[in-house]
């Protein structure tokens, strides 16, 4: 049960992980999507979306987040990625940034 333990722990699985890049492309509705990023210790360190989005204001919200090393390589990253979105654009009049498009992107 020892072993178990310390290998279900989040800082065995992804904090002791080597630096890596990594990137994922889609094609949404509303646009193309590539993001890219440096992890380091299991928290994205740097990146960067690249997109045909016609909103830059939430590409610019994207990037600043996933730059922010706030944001940890797993599921719950993801999560806590989606939520900062969705609170930064929580009064966007189009009501798309802060639901369509995260609910989409995470």
């Amino acid at each position: 049960m020892e072993i178990y333990e310390r290998m279900n722990n989040w800082k065995w699985r992804f904090g002791e992980t080597p630096k890596f890049q990594n990137s994922f492309e889609k094609k949404f509705d509303w646009a193309m999507v590539d993001i890219q990023f440096n992890v380091e210790k299991g928290v994205i360190i740097a990146g960067q979306c690249f997109t045909d989005c016609l909103v830059p204001n939430y590409i610019d919200g994207v990037n600043e987040i996933i730059n922010s090393g706030s944001i940890t390589y797993d599921e719950a990253g993801m999560k806590n990625l989606g939520d900062q979105l969705k609170e930064k654009y929580e009064n966007d009049e189009n009501q798309l940034l802060g639901t369509k498009y995260t609910e989409d992107l995470v």
